[in-house]
């Protein structure tokens, strides 16, 4: 039963953030450093061993890369619920506080300032990057904005459904 909550508020949570930052995207308050394609790319580069790029865009396409983006953004947003599921386990003080999943999908924000842009050679904190602000404040929103989904889950659809 955890295993397929953790896939459903996973995948809710994301989708809150994905459908968030298109209207943010459109509104011009965040700014979306890098595409669907080149997400994509980079993660199926990761099983070829590729680590780093110079520049995520001029590195050669693969097969299927807005899919592999699509499977990879899910499935890393189901893995950080699973991870604050975890977190309500062992820490039973922030079970049902509405703060705590916001607290932890702003927390979440390390990965992509100190994973993903160092990789695609923004460095750390987008610092090689003449958007840094833009992309921070990008990387901000829409980390929080997945912890409002997990908190949307727990407080409003996880006593409907389980």
């Amino acid at each position: 039963m955890l295993i397929v909550e953790i896939i459903l508020s996973g995948a809710f949570a994301t989708a809150i953030m994905d459908l968030c930052a298109g209207v943010l995207a459109k509104r011009k308050v965040i700014h979306p450093f890098i595409t669907q394609n080149e997400l994509g790319r980079w993660f199926l580069y990761l099983f070829r061993m590729k680590f780093f790029h110079r520049n995520i865009a001029s590195t050669p396409s693969l097969k299927n890369e807005k899919f592999w983006c699509f499977i990879s953004h899910y499935l890393i947003g189901m893995v950080l619920t699973g991870i604050y599921f975890y977190l309500e386990l062992k820490l039973p003080g922030i079970k049902n506080q509405f703060w705590a999943p916001v607290v932890y999908g702003f927390a979440t924000v390390i990965f992509p300032w100190f994973w993903l842009l160092p990789s695609i050679n923004l460095g750390f904190l987008a610092a090689k990057s003449k958007q840094q602000s833009k992309i921070i404040r990008t990387n901000m929103l829409n980390h929080t904005i997945f912890g409002f989904g997990i908190s949307l889950w727990i407080m409003l659809l996880q006593p409907m459904i389980f």
